[in-house]
Order: structure tokens, then C-alpha cells, then sequence
């Protein structure tokens, strides 16, 4: 249990003012802050103990970057997305806010695996974005190896806690293995991996990303002799996500209906009636599927009516629950439903996708203060990596990206801030009683050693490397105190070391958008960049040169965590085999 502790005010995050557009980032960071600041952090105490046993919500969202949000994001150009319910949220006199909160990766696969069991990715040989999406259906496409079953996770954690009866349920998106044995298939490993080995009682996922409205409108094909002509996507683009002239009256792109579609892109869920051991939404009608068939409309809606059938279900056991969300939102293709899209002159796929899933928030929200549970649920909230630039965030010129970064570096994929640097909140009324600006690093992988602290728990596996932290000393008195060792991260060939305001890392990565300057008109690049991000905001100024005996140490440190990770693979998840 954490004790009360008396308050102090944070200060300005320290900022760079060498240019212009490093000043814009400075008064943009100062909103930021003092919309925190005027919450009233001075008061004594704001920590409050666990008076009974907790409900657990774990949030994450897809490709959200760290503006991509109206508390973050300064509107004079309309390019900001209208979030009242997720800025009330980050506000809230219950909620710590991590303003240098990482995604475990510039990718989703990797946060997501880091999510659950609080231990960087490629320890569990999870090394990029795991393949299938939009275009490939997972009853036509393998993932591969997945995400290891011996791995301790948030649900385990749960169904492992003593003072409480937890039913757990995983909702959205997965992408972090084959749903079922997929023997089929050529490509397959001979390794599946669903939620059910990562300790869910209940789960309702698509295999990889979807759509976030009508996401599976195009597993029920209608024969048109004359669809219309083909829709425009999100940016006026129609030339990357394969649309079909068979569907009925979906929503692509454009604020309106049409009878194209995506390919089919589905929900599944644990059935023993059915030989492959799941169903999906599309076999409704053949005595297979108990659940339903299209996704009618806004995808966050669909999951929160799911969340809130098991809510209530659990809370008529007299149990308490765990549910993981994983929203689909804002992962390309992101089409608005038309109400959404028309709210927005710019941009209004992108950002009225970003607000149709705020009013899914904040239902949700509600549904827990009208169901009295509130006050004793716990919420963790972020995004799996930075924003995709896509066609759409680039149709009001190059620099649009830029808005949905809050003026980080570069975007998703890239190991620059804005591919890896995202929301990141805990809301939690009966452990903080005041607003935290919590400037201390954080990451996705503190969320399971956070929730073992709350739930009074021990990892299955005590032998086993652990990365992320508790965050419960920081959501006090303590908001700005240093992360006691250096922050590790590798995907994909990249890698980075942050140890508090110092970065370092290896060769620069685009990402998925256009290089910003002075990286667009370099020829080459070294090998390692070292940053000082508190008093370089933007990645500008590489410090090797200048700090060499840092640097040392630095890349000495990076290695270990490597070798370290390379020894997980080895000897505890083994994930080189089959499970």
C-alpha cells in the first residue's frame, strides 16, 4: 500500500529555443503543463490507499501519437483532433499523467507484448509487427510465432490475485499470434498463440488492425451488378487497402455508405463447438457463431457494448473484473462514420475517427459511475506506437504529421520521439486524489509490474528479466524523480537507450512519413545519435563528439540490455521453439 504523501507542484519541462519551430514546441508544451498545473496539485497528501478490492481497465490505442488528443494539441489550425472525454480524463483530480510515457517499440506487435507481460519484446522473439492485416485475413494468412504461453501476464496477474474474484476478457485487436492452429496453411509454424494462453477467460479480437467503423462489413459479400463508382479513401487514396465492389452500404472513406468494402476483416472468439476451437462473426447463421455478425457502425462502440455485457455479467457474480481494450483506432484505414466526418473542415477521416472513439470513452466512463464502480476501478491508458502519417495526415501539406506528434521527431516505426513516445495515463480514484504531472520516463512495460503492486502479487516466473517498474512511488509526492536505470527498447534492427533526459540511438529511421530537416538532406548517417532531450526537444544536436565518456557508457549499457535479451530467448521463454 502506498502512503499518503504531501504534494509538490511540477515546473516547466525544460525546452529548446533554437528555431521557430522549436519555439512553437515550447508554447505548445506549455499548455500542456499548465492545463495540468491548474488542477491543484499543492495540496497535502493525493495518495490514497486501496480501500477494497480493485476492477482493472487496461486501454491501449492504435498508432494514437502523443497530440493526438485536444489536451496535447494547439488548434489555431484546426488540424486537432475534438477529445472532451479523453481530456477530462487526462485532467481528472484521479488520474497521474506521464508526460514522457514510451511505447515499447515504434510498432504494434512489440507494445503489445509488452503490455501484457511487462518485459521488452524481443525477449519474447517478438521482434517487429507480426504479419496478416487489412488486406490478408487470418483465415487466409499466419502470423508465425507468437507470444510465448509461459509468459506472466496483466490477466494472470488478475486470476493469480487472492483478495478478489477476477473474471478477465480481452476485446479489439490482438496481433500477437495465430487466433488457432492454422494448419492449412503452408506458412503456418506449428505455434498458435490467443489470449487464452495468455490467461483470458473471455476474448473477442481480430487477428491483426481493422477498420474502426463496420470493420468487418465485407465478410458478408452482396453480388452487385452496379456498386457505384469506387469511393475515395481517407486522403483520396483508393490504392492500398484493396476495395471490393461487394459489400452492403459500408463505410471506407469519404463520410458516406457505399457498396465497397474491405476485405474481410473479422472478430473471433473461443467456441469448443467449433473444430478449429474459435468462431467467427461471420459464420453467424451456421450454427457455429453464438454472438452476431456485422459490426453495424462505430467499432469503439461495438467493443464498449461488449465491455459492458461483461461488466455486468461479472458484477452479478459478486466478482470483480480485468478487461483489456484494445481499440482499433487510428490504425489505417481509419474511415469516420459520416456524423464524425462532417464535424471536421480537415482532415475529417483522421480526426473524426479519433473522435468517435473519444464518445466510446466516455461512455465508458459513465457506465462506470452509473454501475458504482468508479471509484474502486483502476485505468491504464496509452497508444502501441506513435501516428501513421498515411495519405490523409499529408493532404494539408508535408508538416501535418506534425500536429498529431505535438512536434516530436518523425512518426511510427521510427525510432525518433514521434515514433515512440505516446499518451500515457493512470486513472485510479482510490489511490490519487490530486493531478499528477509525472515528467518521470515511463513505459508500456510498467503498467503489469503496477498492476502485481496494486493486486498484491508475484510473477509466475521470479527468475525471469523484468523491464518495466511499479509505478506507484511515482503517482505521489515523487513526479519528477529519475527512472532508476536506463530504459532499453529493440525492434526491427533499431535500438535505443534512454536513461532519464539522455538518448541514445542507433541509425536514424524515417518511419512511416516523410523525413523532417536537417535528416531529409543528410547523405548518410552515423551509426549512434546521442541526445540531451532536455534541452533538445526536437533530435537536433547528435552530443557523441561532445560527450564521449557518456557515449561509452551509454552504448556499453545498450549492449548489455541486449545480451540480456538474448539470454531471455535462450533460457527463459526458449521462443526460438515451439511452444
Amino acid at each position: 500500500k502506498t502512503k499518503s504523501r504531501k504534494v509538490r507542484r511540477c515546473g516547466k519541462l525544460p525546452l529548446p529555443s533554437e528555431s521557430s519551430m522549436v519555439n512553437r514546441m515550447a508554447e505548445m508544451m506549455l499548455f500542456t503543463v499548465a492545463a495540468m498545473a491548474t488542477r491543484g496539485v499543492a495540496a497535502a497528501g493525493g495518495v490514497l490507499a486501496p480501500s477494497k478490492a480493485v476492477n482493472i481497465i487496461t486501454i491501449l490505442t492504435d498508432d494514437q501519437g502523443f497530440g493526438d488528443s485536444g489536451y496535447n494539441c494547439e488548434n489555431s489550425t484546426g488540424m486537432c483532433a475534438q477529445t472532451p472525454n479523453l481530456d477530462a480524463l487526462a485532467r481528472s483530480e484521479h488520474t497521474a499523467l506521464f508526460s514522457r510515457f514510451y511505447a515499447a517499440a515504434g510498432v504494434c506487435s512489440p507494445t503489445r507484448a509488452a503490455y501484457l507481460t511487462g518485459r521488452t519484446n524481443e525477449r519474447d522473439c517478438i521482434y517487429s509487427a507480426l504479419s496478416c492485416d487489412q488486406e490478408n485475413p487470418a483465415s487466409e494468412c499466419s502470423q508465425g510465432l507468437g507470444l510465448p504461453w509461459t509468459e506472466f501476464t496483466t490477466a494472470k496477474a488478475a486470476k493469480k490475485c487472492k483478495k478478489a474474484d477476477f473474471n478477465t476478457i480481452m476485446l479489439g485487436k490482438w496481433h500477437l499470434g495465430d487466433l488457432w492452429a492454422k494448419t492449412d496453411l503452408p506458412t503456418y509454424k506449428g505455434n498458435y498463440s490467443s489470449p487464452t494462453q495468455a490467461g483470458f477467460d473471455d476474448w473477442l479480437q481480430t487477428q491483426a488492425e481493422a477498420s474502426n467503423s463496420m470493420p468487418n462489413c465485407g465478410c458478408f459479400p452482396v453480388n452487385h451488378t452496379n456498386p457505384g463508382p469506387m469511393p475515395s479513401e481517407p486522403g483520396g487514396s483508393n490504392c492500398c487497402h484493396d476495395l471490393q465492389p461487394h459489400g452492403d452500404q459500408c463505410v471506407v472513406g469519404g463520410g458516406y455508405a457505399s457498396d465497397w468494402c474491405y476485405p474481410c476483416t473479422d472478430y473471433y472468439y473461443p467456441n469448443a463447438s467449433d473444430s478449429r476451437g474459435v468462431s467467427g462473426l461471420h459464420d453467424y447463421g451456421t450454427g457455429a457463431n453464438t454472438i452476431g455478425g456485422k459490426v453495424p457502425g462505430n467499432d469503439a462502440e461495438f467493443i464498449v457494448d461488449r465491455f459492458i455485457t461483461f461488466m455486468d455479467t461479472t458484477l452479478s457474480e459478486n466478482k470483480n473484473f480485468y478487461a483489456h481494450l484494445t481499440f482499433h483506432s487510428i490504425h489505417e484505414p481509419h474511415p469516420a462514420m459520416p456524423e464524425y466526418y462532417h464535424m471536421y473542415a480537415k482532415d475529417p477521416d483522421y480526426l473524426g475517427a479519433l473522435t468517435q472513439f473519444d464518445t466510446q470513452l466516455g461512455r465508458l466512463m459513465a457506465t462506470l459511475k452509473d454501475r458504482g464502480v468508479y471509484e474502486n476501478t483502476v485505468i491504464f491508458y496509452t497508444a502501441d506506437n506513435g501516428p501513421h502519417q498515411g495519405s490523409e495526415r499529408t493532404a494539408n501539406g508535408p508538416n501535418s504529421i506534425l500536429w498529431s506528434t505535438n512536434f516530436l521527431r518523425q512518426c511510427k516505426a521510427s525510432n525518433f520521439e514521434g515514433g515512440i513516445r505516446v499518451p500515457g495515463i493512470m486513472h485510479a480514484p482510490m489511490l490519487i486524489s490530486e493531478n499528477r504531472n509525472v515528467t518521470t520516463v515511463t513505459v508500456t512495460s510498467d503498467f503489469l509490474p503496477t498492476i502485481m503492486d496494486i493486486l498484491e502479487v508475484q510473477t509466475d516466473n521470479p527468475t525471469w528479466a523484468m523491464d518495466g517498474m511499479s509505478l506507484l512511488p511515482y503517482i505521489g509526492e515523487n513526479t519528477s524523480l529519475p527512472r532508476p536505470k536506463p530504459l532499453g527498447f529493440s525492434w526491427a534492427g533499431h535500438t535505443v537507450l534512454i536513461d532519464n533526459e539522455w538518448k541514445l540511438m542507433s541509425k536514424p529511421y524515417v518511419g512511416q512519413c516523410n523525413y523532417q530537416e536537417p535528416y531529409a538532406s543528410m547523405k548518410q548517417f552515423d551509426d549512434y545519435y546521442l541526445f540531451n532531450l532536455a534541452e533538445d526537444y526536437h533530435e537536433l544536436y547528435d552530443l557523441k563528439s561532445a560527450q564521449p565518456a557518456r557515449y561509452q557508457s551509454m552504448l556499453g549499457q545498450l549492449n548489455e540490455f541486449l545480451a540480456s535479451v538474448n539470454n531471455s530467448q535462450l533460457h527463459e521463454t526458449h521462443c526460438q521453439r515451439s511452444v
